[in-house]
């Protein structure tokens, strides 16, 4: 089914702009309106699947309009894009389950992406005649040492010292300094969402390309705990990965509550779920997750290890400013 975009924004000359950086070779069908009340009228004739909408309007306003949206349909991915980004503070992004809030003004490559991220995460995968080809650049090195990682204890041990940093020092909106490719909303009010650049998405894949392709390893997946896919490697097309990350990101804060209501004092954050004919691990480092799904040929003993390597890398990457 084809999914189905609605751009707002009173001024025409962006909507046009979008409209084509959207639509342009992309499976998606674009509508553009001049209002928020015009988005609701077109919504009430037919749902769509992301509303992209500026913050100030005449009338009723972009955040008005989400709102109302998600009174209509909770379901809707909202991106929201404005010359001026402090009009959302974290509480009310976190409130308005808004998905992505990106900054006029913004380049066509970067709308695409983060709708795809949302819409079409498939569209991410490398085609077969790239994979070979030599990655993109890694990451510029973190301008201060990584956590700790030697050692063989369990992955919340490893991890403890960069849980620890984010707890005493919040991460601002605008960290960091290369184009922001995607925000994420953060899971709770009071807490600052996430920011990734372009390079920063590519470097995670890139990450993840020497474990993925090895011959036992099905998919992997790397989202966001709010089950966002940021980027993934699959042998299989007939694999739904939105699907996937959503069910991945609540099994595991069901897992967490239930370790909670038993008495757990550190959840944990390494779980392998073993079957006859596929095994999955599931490692979640502060709000991110990785889902790696494996045959039955492959060791399990290898495929954990496989996994606390790639959450490193993905950790390094993560926090590079």
């Amino acid at each position: 089914m084809v999914k189905r975009i609605l751009v707002v924004d009173d001024d025409p000359n962006i909507r046009r702009i979008v409209s084509l950086a959207l639509s342009d070779d992309s499976p998606y069908e674009v509508h553009a309106v001049a209002s928020a009340e015009a988005a609701l009228l077109h919504i009430a004739r037919q749902p769509v699947d992301l509303l992209f909408t500026d913050i100030r309007m005449p009338g009723m306003n972009g955040l008005e309009l989400v709102q109302r949206v998600r009174e209509l349909d909770p379901t809707t991915a909202v991106i929201v894009f404005t010359v001026s980004p402090q009009d959302l503070t974290p509480d009310r992004a976190a409130l308005l389950k808004i998905d992505c809030l990106l900054e006029k003004p913004v380049s066509p490559d970067r709308m695409r992406l983060a709708v795809d991220l949302l819409l079409d995460p498939i569209k991410l995968l490398p085609r077969p005649s790239h994979r070979d080809q030599a990655p993109l650049p890694p990451a510029p090195p973190p301008t201060e040492p990584p956590p700790t990682t030697t050692g063989a204890g369990p992955l919340g041990q490893r991890l403890a010292s960069l849980r620890s940093r984010k707890a005493t020092t919040p991460l601002p909106p605008h960290s960091q300094s290369a184009p922001i490719a995607v925000r994420l909303t953060p899971r709770s009010p009071g807490l600052y969402g996430r920011s990734y650049s372009e390079q920063q998405i590519e470097a995670m894949r890139q990450a993840l390309k020497e474990l993925a392709l090895e011959p036992d390893v099905h998919c992997a997946v790397l989202a966001d705990l709010s089950g966002i896919v940021l980027t993934h490697w699959s042998r299989r097309r007939d694999i739904n990965i939105t699907v996937v990350a959503a069910l991945a990101a609540g099994n595991t804060m069901a897992l967490a509550e239930i370790g909670r209501n038993l008495g757990q004092q550190n959840p944990g954050h390494l779980v392998i779920h073993e079957g006859q004919d596929q095994s999955i691990l599931m490692a979640t480092m502060n709000d991110l997750l990785l889902l790696i799904a494996i045959g039955p040929n492959a060791s399990l003993g290898w495929a954990r290890i496989a996994t606390l390597r790639a959450c490193e890398e993905i950790l390094k990457i993560a926090y590079t400013k």
